[in-house]
């Protein structure tokens, strides 16, 4: 995964740096590490045990967001859902500025741009393995707000703004406390309710798996860098 030897010389010594590698042999090569390089190379030197734990945790909370579509906004089971709700109750006065409807739908919104901006915080203060969970806790703010759009016709989910109140859709005031049915009816189009839950559900899998593969290759990357400092030290 990460050059082995120098393309001017071909002597391998070359050095990683954090953001560049160089030839100490012959001095001509040197270039920036891109995306996944500077990754690769800062998980040479860090711990893995507890990292497995934790990545395993988060493919565990996929395979349960899969097979329970409420599972993103069940209390008892998604760790961070309340503080994933006041992120959404956040993002009705940021985005109200811009007017009622992105007032109604900035909730949403704000769910799913909150986790992008640490993804970017982490990987710019080159925690690497907490960037790519980040890309696992988008996801289950996507499939939060999945089942969020799926209920706008039926309307029987509780919400947070109205205690554990559910409607049968006779409720004004539920109704009116309800994002999505507020803005697909504005829309004029309740029955894309389910359409735009399953493209939310289909995107949040993929941005998940993403972050997924990121932390095992960082753990990867970690657990062979330890083998072989322990075979070298062995050969010394």
């Amino acid at each position: 995964m990460l050059n082995k030897s120098c393309p001017v010389c071909q002597n391998k010594r070359l050095t990683y740096r954090d953001d560049f590698l160089e030839c100490e042999n012959c001095h001509a090569y040197k270039r920036n590490l891109n995306f996944l390089e500077k990754q690769f190379n800062w998980a040479k030197n860090i711990s893995f045990w507890w990292r497995i734990i934790i990545l395993f945790l988060f493919a565990l909370m996929l395979i349960q967001n899969w097979k329970d579509p409420w599972f993103s906004i069940h209390q008892s089971y998604n760790p961070l859902v309340l503080f994933d709700f006041g992120i959404h109750e956040l993002g009705h006065p940021i985005f109200g500025i811009f007017g009622t409807f992105i007032y109604t739908a900035g909730g949403s919104i704000f769910q799913c741009l909150f986790p992008i901006l640490w993804i970017f915080a982490f990987y710019r203060i080159r925690w690497f393995f907490a960037s790519a969970m980040c890309w696992g806790w988008l996801g289950i703010n996507i499939f939060s707000v999945a089942a969020y759009a799926n209920d706008a016709r039926a309307r029987l989910l509780p919400l947070g703004g109205w205690g554990a109140l559910s409607s049968d859709g006779s409720d004004a005031a539920y109704d009116q406390g309800h994002d999505w049915y507020q803005m697909l009816s504005r829309l004029h189009h309740l029955e894309w309710d389910h359409t735009i839950s399953n493209i939310l559900v289909i995107t949040g899998s993929v941005i998940y798996i993403i972050g997924l593969i990121l932390g095992a290759l960082i753990i990867y990357i970690s657990i062979y860098s330890h083998i072989n400092k322990l075979k070298n030290k062995d050969n010394r």
